[in-house]
């Protein structure tokens, strides 16, 4: 049975990754130059589907990987500039995504590698459109292709891994991202954006597909979180002894 335990019971054995004040190579910035800004955000269905990536060649001794899905970067917006980014519905349409902003916040804390989870079939802008897709794809027990993956799995021993809850769960790519790697023996840390619900049931979603896993313990943040977000990260790693670890 998978135990969910505070994170310095897992983390304890990993005395060698970088300090709280460092940084991965790969930065949030360096995921969101090419989609942010005034120009119409890349179509993913245009990337190439053969893409992996392998950040251990550009950050070897780090062991931690900050996986996440947003939909800011599984979408298409023709026009950037008429998106009403106040409004509670379209606030992550644009990047960086709510649970990308997360993911970047716990990497300038404690460093590790940023991965984005995009499917090959971009959600509609729209958001009733893209939570009627995700209804149905829960429904269906679906497992949307996934774009990119990471070749070099067997390298982390912690994943933290982001998303926002969508329908009491999680979205379907994650669990095409949990299916498709032997995480058995590693930690997963959540960290969840939501309206309201919290995690939902996507904790129990995580454990059963990933049951030879370590759950520690997450971070749910709502939507309109506004500036103590980042306050509210570190707050959180601080409390599971994440950076004193990390540092040691």
């Amino acid at each position: 049975m998978k135990k969910a335990v505070l994170l310095i019971v897992t983390v304890a054995a990993v005395i060698s990754l970088s300090a709280c004040a460092g940084r991965g190579n790969e930065k949030l910035s360096d995921v969101t130059d090419n989609i942010a800004g005034t120009e119409p955000i890349e179509n993913v269905a245009d990337r190439s589907d053969t893409e992996t990536v392998n950040n251990a060649d550009e950050e070897e001794h780090s062991r931690i990987l900050i996986a996440y899905f947003t939909w800011a970067e599984n979408t298409y917006v023709e026009n950037p500039e008429a998106v009403d980014v106040d409004a509670t519905t379209s606030a992550s349409v644009l990047p960086p995504g709510n649970a990308a902003k997360m993911a970047g916040w716990i990497q300038e804390e404690i460093g590790g590698n940023l991965f984005s989870i995009v499917v090959t079939e971009p959600y509609s802008s729209d958001y009733d459109e893209c939570l009627d897709r995700a209804a149905d794809e829960k429904a269906d027990h679906a497992r949307p292709e996934l774009l990119h993956h990471v070749e070099n799995m067997e390298d982390y021993d912690i994943v933290f891994l982001g998303y926002p809850n969508w329908w009491a769960s999680i979205p379907m790519p994650i669990a095409s991202f949990l299916e498709e790697y032997d995480l058995s023996g590693k930690t997963i840390v959540p960290f969840c954006s939501h309206g309201g619900g919290r995690f939902g049931q996507s904790l129990t979603a995580i454990a059963k597909l990933a049951p030879d896993s370590t759950i520690g313990e997450g971070l749910a943040i709502l939507y309109s979180g506004g500036s103590g977000m980042p306050s509210d990260v570190s707050a959180w790693l601080d409390k599971n002894n994440i950076c004193q670890i990390t540092s040691s």
